[in-house]
């Protein structure tokens, strides 16, 4: 995909993720600094999880990655909503579950270019 359309993307997710936190989580409850968070993971991780979408879709053998990923997904959103509310707050949790997923995809990109770069040096020249 096109690297314009790719961002124009990502924009429109971590504006509407923002915007469903702001609707059902509105400040105070919700601070600033954590909708900030919430549009800026969402917009880098969507920018990671188009670009490598092949990869993270791939069946190919077998599909441990997708279970775990699942299950860090959970237990972290559930381990901050404890650590850092007395209740539950979309926000926090939305935060939770985009670091998760842009964790991952971080995690497939840099092991992309690192394949990547080992078949480079491995070049005869």
């Amino acid at each position: 995909m096109e690297r314009s359309v790719r961002y124009a993307l990502s924009v429109a997710v971590a504006i509407g993720v923002t915007g469903f936190v702001y609707l059902f989580a509105p400040p105070p409850e919700t601070s600033w600094l954590v909708l900030l968070g919430v549009a800026q993971v969402y917009g880098v991780g969507t920018a990671l999880w188009i670009r490598y979408a092949e990869l993270l879709r791939s069946t190919e053998g077998p599909n441990w990655v997708s279970g775990a990923f699942a299950g860090v997904t959970t237990f972290g959103s559930i381990a901050l909503l404890n650590g850092s509310a007395t209740e539950m707050t979309i926000g926090i949790a939305a935060l939770g579950f985009g670091l998760a997923s842009f964790g991952f995809a971080a995690g497939v990109g840099f092991e992309h270019g690192r394949e990547a770069s080992a078949e480079i040096k491995n070049e005869p020249r």
